[in-house]
């Protein structure tokens, strides 16, 4: 056989083996692509078997977690455990809320709280009719309740026989109308609260640097000529008619007229139910509702109401209670005490 018909004759079979590859019985052969197939099942356990077992794990903040802020205890502390008749101690409270509360102290007066610079404080003071001894203070706020002993200090107050003419009794003491006014005006006034110190620095004399006697002094037991009694609640400041009165610190002007009883008069309040009297004014330069300044001229000594002269009725209350002027003069309360002193 040729070389050619050779060639032929292979050509032959090769055409046909290919075309019997496409009957029913032939086996089926496998199609690779460039990228691999597999089936779900086989591509999951093969990918399980062959990948190593990864475990999450939160992520966690660079950045410290905050500390919750300790809750504290509340402190209470005293300005003094001990006080004269005709003076007052301080109450102060921290780490408390005590905006609402209320109690009645040793002598059954209300008595509340006010705020300064991040601690509570209660004025309470002490009347001069009070008896000397041992009282127990107490109050209490939710689960919080306070209790202290408070020693009240005997001090011997003067006595005064009063002469008083006649015609000024029957216009005064006398007169009930007069009376009764007074007493309205006096309880309206006594209590009377803001919740915040109006006050700059220590009180001055109400006189400046004006020469004064002092004719009748605080606490005085007075007997008048009819045979009324009173406890001087103030000090009288005889000075010439017309001397300059000045406000003894700042303050609001919550009442300036005129009261039978006690003449012209002006009622300085300087914050804190600390307040300041003038009674028997001459004249007045200021009104109801104007702010002075410390040492602003507010009117000038008279001898009008229940007066012998020319003089100056000058009165500072605290909760309600007279205490002794002199003794404010050239201070102010103080809400320093119980701290520590940094050296």
């Amino acid at each position: 056989m040729t070389k050619h018909k050779k060639l032929l004759t292979a050509l032959l079979i090769s055409a046909i083996i290919i075309s019997s590859s496409g009957c029913e019985n032939s086996p089926e052969i496998p199609v690779i692509n460039s990228e691999a197939e597999f089936s779900s099942s086989e591509s999951s356990s093969s990918v399980s078997e062959s990948l190593p077992e990864i475990t999450v794990v939160p992520e966690v903040s660079s950045e410290p977690e905050e500390e919750p802020e300790p809750v504290l205890e509340p402190v209470v502390t005293l300005s003094s455990p001990e006080v004269e008749r005709g003076s007052y101690f301080i109450i102060k409270a921290e780490n408390i809320d005590l905006s609402e509360t209320v109690f009645k102290d040793f002598l059954g007066y209300d008595r509340r709280f006010f705020e300064n610079e991040g601690a509570w404080y209660c004025f309470v003071p002490v009347k001069t009719a009070a008896e000397a001894g041992t009282y127990n203070l107490e109050f209490s706020e939710g689960d919080f309740s306070y209790s202290a002993e408070i020693t009240v200090l005997d001090k011997v107050f003067n006595t005064q026989y009063l002469v008083v003419e006649q015609a000024t009794l029957d216009a005064t003491l006398e007169d009930q109308a007069v009376r009764e006014a007074f007493d309205v005006f006096y309880q309206k006034y006594r209590w009377y609260f803001s919740d915040i110190p109006l006050w700059n620095g220590g009180f001055v004399k109400p006189l400046g640097n004006y020469p004064y006697k002092e004719t009748t002094k605080f606490g005085t037991f007075r007997t008048f000529s009819n045979g009324k009694t009173e406890w001087h609640n103030a000090t009288d400041m005889a000075a010439p008619g017309g001397t300059p009165v000045y406000a003894a610190n700042s303050g609001n002007i919550i009442f300036a007229d005129w009261l039978g009883l006690t003449g012209n008069t002006i009622l300085i309040d300087h914050g804190c139910g600390v307040l300041s009297w003038h009674y028997h004014l001459n004249s007045m330069n200021v009104s109801e509702g104007d702010f002075v300044e410390k040492n602003s001229l507010i009117g000038k000594v008279g001898t009008t109401g229940l007066s012998t002269g020319n003089h100056l009725h000058f009165g500072i209350s605290v909760g309600g209670i007279f205490v002794d002027p002199i003794a404010m003069m050239g201070s102010e309360p103080n809400f320093d005490f119980g701290k520590v002193i940094e050296e």
